[in-house]
């Protein structure tokens, strides 16, 4: 179901060249459904206004399959830097940082109509504020603007032939109003660095089919002089039942700094591919380049003091175990 099933525009975003190559979500899973299987397709509503006919033929259809997918969210129509977008009244920017009405108030429809699972299959170029959608989907893929191949990828991960492995490289806020005023140059409640308030998905955030566990924190040096690296490292463990690659982050906090300084500061990952009940080893190499900042003269220093070494699945936030468990241990330096 929805506007971007069978649309390949969302495949591309604004930036692209000319390919007859296109696989759409919904080709994709066509193609990947088991003989027998029928798939059956309805748009349901329009990309971002309501349906001129009042009618809803499809919700209550929706709920006669074994689960529904909904391909909706953002497209160039909505956002971008050229065509339709920037001919827009925003001038390719957007009024707000959640999705259209429109498909919030279906996805409420669909939710009513009955209990069958629903898969959010979501495109979009931007972070979208979705703390309401989070509560009416049973799970959400976000897939950005996915490619030619886009349909063909997503169908591997919603029928298992992969497990899903991404990890969001900016963070998803739960509205406009954690973000600082656009005028306010500081750094001040920025970024993943400087934000002080739960987001909605956190900086290096994403979820899988198998859950991962970390243990065994272990520094090679607990107190560090001037010039010294210090190698970091962690056992992170497969704890379910199917093979699956987990992101390794390594973020640094300054506790004792002169200046303001970031509460995380990512300094590295790595990505590892685990058997079910398989253990690996990773370590890091945090430099004394890395535990350097910039004071108030302009001047990259080392100062005295210590630091914390954070080893996570994304940066940490107090409400991250609402989606998962906590995958992360800590150590201090000194």
């Amino acid at each position: 179901m929805g506007p971007n099933a069978a649309d390949a525009n969302v495949l591309l975003g604004n930036y692209y060249g000319i390919t007859g190559n296109l696989h759409t979500i919904l080709g994709g899973i066509a193609a990947a459904v088991h003989p027998g299987t029928n798939v059956d397709y309805r748009q349901g509503f329009l990309l971002d206004r309501e349906n001129i006919n009042p009618t809803d033929w499809t919700t209550g259809d929706a709920h006669k399959a074994q689960a529904i997918i909904v391909a909706m969210g953002l497209s160039g129509l909505i956002e971008g830097e050229e065509g339709e977008a920037l001919a827009s009244p925003t001038k390719s920017d957007r009024y707000e940082m959640g999705l259209p009405a429109n498909q919030v108030n279906y996805l409420k429809k669909l939710r009513a109509a009955g209990n069958k699972p629903i898969i959010l299959v979501l495109t979009g170029g931007s972070p979208v504020a979705i703390p309401e959608v989070h509560d009416l989907a049973d799970a959400i893929l976000y897939v950005w603007y996915p490619g030619e191949e886009g349909g063909t990828a997503i169908a591997d991960v919603l029928f298992g032939n992969v497990a899903p492995s991404g990890r969001l490289p900016i963070t998803f806020p739960r509205s406009v109003a954690q973000l600082p005023p656009y005028e306010d140059y500081s750094m001040k409640g920025r970024t993943y660095r400087y934000m002080q308030e739960e987001p909605l998905y956190p900086f290096g955030f994403g979820l899988s089919y198998t859950t991962f566990a970390y243990s065994d924190l272990q520094v090679s040096r607990k107190q560090v002089r001037k010039g010294d690296s210090v190698d970091v490292a962690v056992v992170v463990k497969n704890n379910g039942k199917v093979a699956g690659e987990e992101v390794v982050q390594c973020y640094l906090t300054d506790v004792q700094a002169s200046v303001p300084a970031p509460a995380y500061d990512l300094r590295g990952f790595k990505r590892v591919k685990l058997a079910p009940g398989e253990s690996q080893k990773v370590t890091f190499t945090v430099s004394p380049e890395a535990m350097q900042l910039v004071n108030n003269n302009g001047e990259q220093v080392l100062e005295p003091g210590d630091f914390r070494v954070t080893i996570a699945g994304a940066v940490p936030v107090k409400g991250l175990s609402t989606w998962g468990p906590q995958r992360r241990s800590r150590r201090c330096l000194r």
